[in-house]
């Protein structure tokens, strides 16, 4: 695995058609790398992101409860690997799986598997994987994969992502698209 982006067909400089954004996707099945910035996990944020979804349980806000129940500090909700998750997708999206608007693509399933914990001071390290691709009903369906750790290689989180992308060629209401984007948090870092 390299550090570096070797992108899957080259770089793109006009319009895809539909075929040619399916024949790609298919092309950059195995692309991988490491996001290029490590991710410090900090208290504050762990705290922000448990109020944001309602996690209430003090290891997520208090130290000390931290502390008391064997962890070394604040320890993240466990959804809080899709916040780091997201940010090291971009690459991806932006280089190598192209030509499907935020408007043309949707989250359809994830399984995750929980290694050890996030905990507050740690650096985090994803590695991004795409897993695979297949066409059914005019739909493009694709599986990446993260894999996060922290400073010291520790394996914290699996996850695989299926998305689903249009084909079609249909126009996208701009208004839409635009909606799409704020709510799906893209353009995150």
């Amino acid at each position: 695995m390299s550090n570096e982006l070797k992108v899957p067909g080259g770089s793109v400089k006009e319009k895809l058609t539909p075929q040619e954004v399916s024949e790609r996707t298919r092309a950059a099945v195995g692309y991988n790398y490491e996001y290029k910035n490590k991710y410090l996990v900090g208290r504050e944020k762990i705290r922000e992101f448990a109020l944001a979804i309602q996690a209430t349980d003090p290891i997520y806000h208090d130290v000390e409860a931290a502390r008391a129940a064997g962890y070394a500090d604040l320890v993240a909700p466990p959804i809080f690997f899709n916040l780091v998750g997201i940010i090291a997708h971009r690459p991806m999206f932006e280089e190598a799986v192209i030509g499907y608007g935020m408007g043309q693509i949707v989250q359809s399933d994830q399984k995750v598997v929980f290694h050890q914990p996030i905990v507050a001071g740690m650096l985090l390290t994803t590695h991004v994987y795409f897993d695979s691709f297949r066409q059914t009903a005019g739909l493009d369906m694709i599986v990446t994969r993260n894999e996060i750790r922290d400073q010291d290689g520790n394996h914290l989180v699996s996850s695989w992502t299926t998305l689903v992308g249009r084909t079609t060629g249909e126009e996208i209401n701009p208004d839409f698209e635009d909606t799409a984007a704020k709510v799906m948090m893209y353009g995150t870092a």
